[in-house]
């Protein structure tokens, strides 16, 4: 089933004041059709812009954000106002994708074409009898196919995890941090998929190798030393905080069922 056309978004009912650009909603105020609210200054948020609290009734994973909803905003999220009964299929990142402006597959797709130039450092993770296990891994992109390549030693723990249960995650950070400092923003791309293990005798284990565009060692030591991991994402959850700005949901949701 399509995610998107599942209702988890969970914000109907939010009541927040803050003073957000465009217009000014009084401190511990806030007016709509149904009048005015009153509620608890909770200061300024990581965007610096402030707002008011005013609790809601709970909600459940199905709800999504009505018409003639409240103002809120930048960076708040429905928990903060009302208690949420999560499910297995909901989660706080959904909310986003749901109940914010969406950008279409196609867009998404060369955002993330565009966060991923060429090899890109990944953190990836596997898992089997319950057991995960992260590690970085260079991971290079095939924009047509819409796969990526990951170069792996042979016996590694990550393959033989593989093999077993191919179901992946990735992960490519890069922004804000506080030792580093600088401008307040984040991007992101998370990955969800399957794996496919192509070993050197695999006829099409040189050609994934030239678009993985190997740098260490020539391809005839290769052939003997590495397994190549074939990504397919199936979501990608491409997450940028510019994307606020333009009323759009800071996660974006893209989907390989949708493309």
């Amino acid at each position: 089933m399509n995610m998107r056309s599942r209702k988890f978004g969970v914000l109907a009912g939010l009541v927040i004041a803050a003073l957000v650009s465009g217009g000014l909603l009084q401190a511990g105020m806030h007016k709509n059709g149904a009048g005015e609210k009153k509620g608890m200054d909770v200061g300024p948020g990581e965007m610096g812009i402030s707002a008011t609290i005013i609790p809601g009734p709970p909600l459940t994973s199905d709800q999504v954000r009505p018409d003639g909803h409240f103002d809120y905003p930048r960076g708040m999220t429905c928990a903060e106002c009302h208690d949420v009964s999560f499910d297995g299929m909901t989660s706080a990142t959904m909310q986003f994708v749901n109940n914010f402006g969406a950008l279409d597959n196609d867009e998404i797709w060369s955002r993330i074409v565009e966060f991923l130039p060429g090899r890109e450092r990944f953190a990836i993770a596997t898992v089997h009898d319950g057991v995960p296990i992260a590690t970085t891994v260079d991971m290079v992109l095939d924009p047509q196919e819409r796969v990526l390549f990951v170069v792996s030693e042979k016996g590694t723990e990550k393959l033989m995890q593989l093999r077993k249960n191919p179901n992946i995650s990735a992960v490519r950070f890069k922004g804000w941090t506080v030792a580093e400092g600088g401008k307040k923003e984040w991007i992101s791309v998370q990955i969800r998929g399957t794996a496919e293990i192509i070993e050197s005798n695999d006829p099409r284990f040189m050609g994934f190798l030239e678009k993985y565009n190997l740098v260490r060692v020539t391809p005839e030591r290769a052939v003997r030393r590495f397994d190549l991991i074939r990504v397919t994402p199936q979501q990608i959850y491409y997450f940028n905080t510019n994307l606020g700005a333009d009323k759009k949901s800071v996660y974006q949701l893209w989907q390989r069922d949708a493309a």
